[in-house]
């Protein structure tokens, strides 16, 4: 790595610190950010973080600005319907006010405010889960700015992205780490309704679990915390990540106190500089002891930065955010919460008989003039130099400070004090205006909040079923059931080596049934696999395959570089569209094919399908009803952690404290771990229900299932949807849940 860029320089990367109040805001700045990134009333992925009201947001954005600095508002979250139409007001007099970039989750949101607030950059969250140069293009074809990729990314891969792709990478520096590919976690969400792509994650990550094997015998210890990670701390390697061409250097921490934020942000600043001034960085012990008084976790850990995976990344006990006492954050806070930024300014006061006062005030950049009164000829006690340099000085509560003051009077001259004291303020005042007047902004126009995109006139077809399946046993008893009209091929069904081969025989299979057959692609498409698709693309394409199923922005990004039908492709329920709205801008980049998001509950799913008619002409829209949900993805693997690694596909269990046990599968090829619920989605059952929601197709997504297992809940399926019978759903091996149709999430 140190090799490979060497030549590389780059220039002065920003600092970007948390704000989760107004107090934490300030502190960063004084600290040395150049940018701070907060949450406001609605829509931020820390809900439970203080933020800020509209006052307070919009109080600091002008402190920032006055100092050069930035202000980043997090829209972080996944908005259903309603919360879109109330997204144009909740961001205008943020617009306004000269906001400096919003951070978004959502296609949809994105979209927003790319076409009703022009000009503002948009910042892709990590909720987005980039993880190359492909989802980096798309999303800036998109009309993004730049990118938060997956924590997950090596520093070569962030090289990678950077090099080929023209859009500024911010990256996690310093704080807590997912143990889940951010935004593909529903761990939280399905155990507790408490859902991290709503900013209220419970971090069930940081309970502890024991592995069990396929077969139910423990193979860890009791109680381990195999899915904590250590916080993540880079200061040693500031000098490799300005090196790797990263623009923004950003601290986790919006739940932290503003002393935790200084103290951070302090040695991060002194150490990025320290690179920029001599090429070198050599962290003394007691900065290192400062971070960990700060606040850890079981320690510190340089993340994926350094390695793609290990248990030394992990707290392996129960983690508490361990802190060296109230000394160190009391210190902190003293140092850079009781202190405030100052503008030194330049004036000259021009005070002439019979003629208005005048005040002229200068920074680097900025010239303001005020006008007060006449000076009338003195007739007791003259002003003097002295007197009025010390008047017209008084900057008090401010941003400025008068770093010199010349003085043009006439001798024996008088303005009374009131005078002088609001010649002051309106300089100043019109000096702020000046400062800021760049970053105003004006000319919106309002969106239509009903039925924004186009509208379908087809209809849906109800009685339309999918299976999806991840083993070749589960494949062999779904074509028999002449009810599927499509078969879903994992990728991870086949090994790289025989790819298309293997793709091949099943694509005939399928087809032999009267089928079509569509290929998953991965979970995780990072560069090594990318790769591995570039290569074998003319392949695969060769082998009949009639279409994919893309999980990914990175997916999105490789279909429209290959050159390949969007509209042989379907978005799958991580590709979320919460809202009618997102679903249209879909489809307006070409994607009318989705999967209806796993969170949303029955009066949702209602709604969204009253709107259908608004999405755009030959739209479709899938419906889990049965299958084990996906919890986390994650590239850390349940087999390395104990040191098991065989490289071979697999299956695990993780016991929690209440003896639940959820299904771990690791998928070899792609090197990652998929963590299942403890009990299948099932929606089966509820055959008048599903009616009314009249998507265009149900699918059946089998995981862990045997080829038995299968053929029931084929069959109940059958009886409920298409013979309108009752199943006996007691044929199902172990209970189910309806996942969120009837709760829902906040």
């Amino acid at each position: 790595m140190e090799t490979m860029l060497k030549k590389k320089t780059k220039g002065r990367p920003e600092l970007l610190a948390p704000a989760g109040s107004l107090e934490a805001g300030y502190a960063a700045f004084h600290a040395g950010a150049d940018a701070i990134y907060l949450g406001g009333s609605r829509f931020g992925a820390r809900a439970y973080a203080g933020n800020f009201s509209e006052e307070e947001l919009l109080r600091i954005m002008d402190y920032a600005h006055l100092h050069g600095r930035k202000v980043y508002l997090a829209v972080n979250t996944l908005l259903k319907q309603e919360e879109m139409d109330a997204l144009y007001g909740y961001l205008l007099p943020y617009y306004e006010a000269g906001l400096d970039a919003i951070i978004v989750q959502d296609f949809g949101v994105m979209q927003f405010i790319r076409t009703y607030f022009c000009g503002i950059p948009i910042h892709i969250s990590t909720q987005m889960s980039i993880s190359g140069t492909y989802g980096a293009a798309y999303l800036k074809q998109c009309g993004a700015a730049r990118i938060i990729p997956a924590r997950e990314l090596s520093l070569e891969e962030i090289y990678a992205v950077r090099s080929e792709v023209e859009i500024e990478i911010e990256c996690f520096v310093h704080g807590a780490l997912c143990y889940c590919y951010s935004g593909q976690c529903l761990f939280s969400s399905m155990l507790g309704g408490r859902s991290g792509n709503r900013g209220r994650c419970a971090q069930p990550c940081r309970l502890p679990y024991t592995v069990l094997s396929r077969q139910g015998h423990p193979v860890s210890k009791q109680g381990s915390c195999l899915l904590s990670p250590k916080d993540l701390c880079t200061i040693g390697k500031v000098g490799q990540l300005i090196e790797a061409g990263i623009d923004s250097f950003k601290i986790e921490g919006r739940m932290k106190p503003a002393a935790y934020t200084a103290g951070v942000t302090a040695i991060y600043r002194k150490y990025i500089d320290q690179y920029l001034d001599c090429g070198v960085i050599a962290v003394q012990e007691k900065d290192y002891q400062q971070l960990l008084d700060m606040g850890n976790r079981s320690g510190f850990t340089t993340g994926y930065y350094s390695q793609y995976h290990g248990p030394d990344m992990l707290t392996a006990r129960r983690p508490a955010h361990e802190t060296g006492g109230s000394t160190i954050l009391d210190t902190v806070k003293k140092q850079y919460t009781e202190k405030e930024l100052k503008i030194p300014v330049h004036a000259k006061a021009y005070l002439k008989t019979g003629e208005p006062a005048k005040l002229q005030v200068s920074n680097e950049t900025y010239t303001a003039c005020a006008e007060q009164g006449i000076t009338q000829a003195a007739a007791n006690q003259p002003l003097t130099r002295e007197s009025l340099k010390v008047q017209l000085s008084k900057t008090g509560n401010t941003p400025f400070m008068m770093e010199s003051m010349e003085c043009d009077m006439d001798d024996s001259v008088f303005l009374p004090k009131q005078q002088l004291n609001q010649l002051r303020r309106d300089a100043l005042a019109n000096l702020t205006e000046q400062i800021l007047k760049p970053y105003r902004r004006t000319g919106n126009r309002k969106p239509n909040t009903i039925g924004r995109a186009a509208k379908q006139q087809t209809s849906s077809s109800p009685n339309v079923f999918y299976a999806a399946v991840e083993e070749a046993a589960q494949l062999a008893e779904a074509v028999k059931h002449d009810f599927l009209s499509r078969i879903y091929l994992d990728a991870s069904m086949y090994t790289h080596s025989q790819f298309a081969t293997q793709l091949e025989k099943d694509v005939s299979l399928i087809h032999s049934f009267g089928k079509q057959a569509y290929l998953i692609l991965p979970a995780v498409f990072r560069r090594k696999t990318a790769q591995f698709y570039e290569k074998h693309w003319q392949e695969i394409g060769r082998t009949g395959i009639d279409g994919y199923l893309l999980k990914t922005y990175d997916e999105l990004g490789f279909i429209k570089a290959q050159q390949t039908s969007q509209g042989c492709c379907v978005l799958d329920h991580s590709l979320y569209a919460y809202s009618n709205d997102t679903a249209g801008y879909f489809a307006s980049e070409g994607w009318r094919h989705i999967t209806i998001p796993l969170e949303l509950n029955r009066k949702e799913l209602l709604a969204w399908a009253g709107r259908k008619r608004f999405l755009r002409e030959g739209s479709t829209q899938e419906l889990m009803a049965y299958g084990y949900i996906p919890l986390m993805t994650s590239t850390q693997c349940i087999y390395r952690t104990l040191g098991a690694c065989t490289k071979k596909r697999g299956l695990c269990y993780l016991k929690d404290r209440y003896a639940k046990k959820f299904p771990v599968k690791n998928h070899c090829s792609e090197c990652y771990n998929t963590i299942y619920n403890t009990q299948p989605l099932s929606l089966i059952q509820l055959p008048d229900e599903l009616d009314k929601l009249h998507f265009s197709a149900y699918r059946l997504h089998f995981t862990i299932e045997s080829a038995q297992e299968v053929r029931l809940i084929l069959n109940c399926s059958r009886q409920s949807f298409l013979e309108h019978t009752v199943p006996d759903m007691s044929r199902l091996v172990g209970a189910y849940t309806n996942g969120h149709y009837k709760r829902g999430v906040e």
